[in-house]
């Protein structure tokens, strides 16, 4: 076993994210809110990685979901816990602890371009040399467009690379094409079906994120090309299921899932009707909710994703106004 120091990328409410480099294993302990469970993370997280691994071969986009793989669960009276105890830094204690692959941060001509576009010109040295910022990972935010006061000229003098909030506007404006930010969404609405209908779990808090490719596929994942633009070489990746539920098959189900859709982080497109990007989601989640489901002979059930669909729209309608 590894026994070289543990440094932290990420934190989060469930806990913290602990590796020793940009690519292999990540460690991450449960030592964030009282109400959360990494156990049910862990149970959620291979449960939801075997149900999208068996059904790779589904239409659509030819872009797969990227999907850290999970090793196992060390308990804090596990030897690991005990004999590891002195790569974290003092005063830290076992916990319950997830062994996960670590999702590989993007590489350095992203986090400059990022940097050097969006940071406040007072920070970029700091940020470009920064341990802390190595760690970056891109949230596709194609659900939200910056006010126009949250640009680089904001007295706002904060910034940082770690789960980098990428709004649908800058990427048009850094110039990432057109196709790949509706790929992104027809890979958002794939990966959201398949959740719904193959794991049935609602989605809750799930987060999304642009990494650099996954160099562990296992042999049940598609093979797939990753997206090569402005951003540099990249993977749609999913992580953080420690807030998603089951879900069960009919109305309240739905109602459950639509209810978790509109109040995540907006990585969805917003359910309007205009909007090509909603259109190729709602295509794309539609598409790969008839495949699915096309073992199943009930025409209720069959109906349920159209009928997520439009509840979906009509919550997004009720809180515009």
């Amino acid at each position: 076993m590894d026994q070289a120091q543990l440094r932290r990328i990420g934190a989060g409410f469930c806990g913290t994210v602990w590796a020793t480099s940009e690519r292999g294993s990540a460690f991450k302990r449960e030592d964030g809110g009282p109400h959360r469970s990494l156990l049910h993370d862990f149970r959620t997280h291979q449960h939801i990685q075997h149900c999208v691994h068996q059904r790779s071969d589904l239409e659509g986009t030819g872009y797969s979901i990227s999907i850290p793989l999970c090793y196992g669960f060390i308990k804090p009276t596990d030897d690991w816990g005990i004999e590891n105890l002195a790569r974290f830094p003092k005063g830290y204690e076992p916990c319950n602890t997830i062994h996960m692959q670590r999702i590989p941060p993007m590489p350095e001509a992203t986090r400059r371009l990022l940097t050097e576009r969006y940071c406040p010109s007072s920070l970029i040295s700091e940020i470009l040399n920064s341990d802390t910022n190595r760690d970056c990972l891109i949230r596709p935010y194609l659900g939200r467009r910056r006010i126009p006061t949250a640009s680089a000229s904001s007295r706002f003098k904060a910034f940082s690379l770690r789960n980098y909030p990428l709004h649908v506007d800058q990427m048009e404006e850094i110039g990432v094409p057109e196709n790949d930010i509706l790929g992104y969404a027809r890979t958002m609405a794939k990966t959201l079906a398949q959740l719904h209908w193959i794991a049935q779990v609602d989605g809750n808090d799930v987060e999304f994120v642009l990494a650099s490719p996954n160099e562990e596929l296992t042999g049940t994942r598609k093979s797939s090309q990753p997206w090569s633009n402005i951003l540099g070489s990249h993977e749609m990746w999913i992580l953080d299921f420690d807030l998603a539920r089951e879900m069960t098959m009919d109305e309240e189900g739905i109602q459950q899932a639509a209810n978790a859709f509109t109040k995540n982080d907006p990585y969805y497109p917003r359910p309007d009707g205009g909007s090509p990007l909603w259109i190729a989601f709602r295509e794309q989640y539609l598409v790969t909710s008839r495949d699915c489901l096309q073992s199943h002979a009930n025409k209720t059930l069959t109906q349920l994703p159209l009928n997520f669909i439009h509840l979906v729209e009509k919550l997004n309608e009720a809180n515009d106004h």
